[in-house]
């Protein structure tokens, strides 16, 4: 079943864009410096005229690639947003699970004199198709066994969205 995405929904597949932009940024700004700087310490080696056109080249190069690396990232998702439909996929729950796990890096190791223990929280997952889906504790709370769930997914990005009980 198709449904138009909610503004949530929108804002959710926008949030997972961030790392397409923070990635080529990154890549640009580092990438030209370095890159240049190989570039013009390569001409000066050969004893090419100086000139900045080299530069120039190369950071166009750079500032392509990095607009390469961002549409491939967020293609995806941006189609999905224009597109302006999800898929409903309904599953059945197998199993409910909750356990108790720990924050990674959330404590101190070795002769520190303020040792701190990790940090724990509850885990609440549903097993569907064998696989675990971690979800919050309302919807743990409402669901049980056998019960049907719906899958919103992007149709394009295959991400997704949410879950809910049907």
């Amino acid at each position: 079943m198709r449904m138009k995405l909610s503004e949530q929904d929108i804002k959710d597949l926008k949030y997972q864009c961030r790392m397409g932009y923070i990635i080529p940024f990154f890549f640009f700004t580092i990438g030209s410096f370095a890159i240049s700087g190989l570039v013009h310490f390569i001409m000066t080696e050969i004893k090419e005229p100086q000139g900045d056109f080299h530069i120039y080249i190369t950071i166009a190069v750079v500032f392509s690639l990095s607009i390469l690396i961002n549409y491939l990232m967020n293609g995806k998702y941006k189609k999905d947003i224009q597109n302006g439909e999800k898929i409903l996929e309904q599953k059945t729950i197998e199993r409910k699970v909750s356990m108790i796990d720990a924050e990674a890096g959330s404590a101190t190791v070795g002769d520190i004199p303020h040792n701190r223990k990790m940090n724990t929280f509850i885990r609440y997952d549903l097993i569907i198709d064998n696989t675990k889906y971690r979800i919050d504790k309302n919807l743990f709370d409402m669901c049980n066994e056998g019960d049907k769930v719906y899958f919103h997914i992007a149709p394009i990005s295959r991400f997704r969205i949410k879950i809910d009980l049907k």
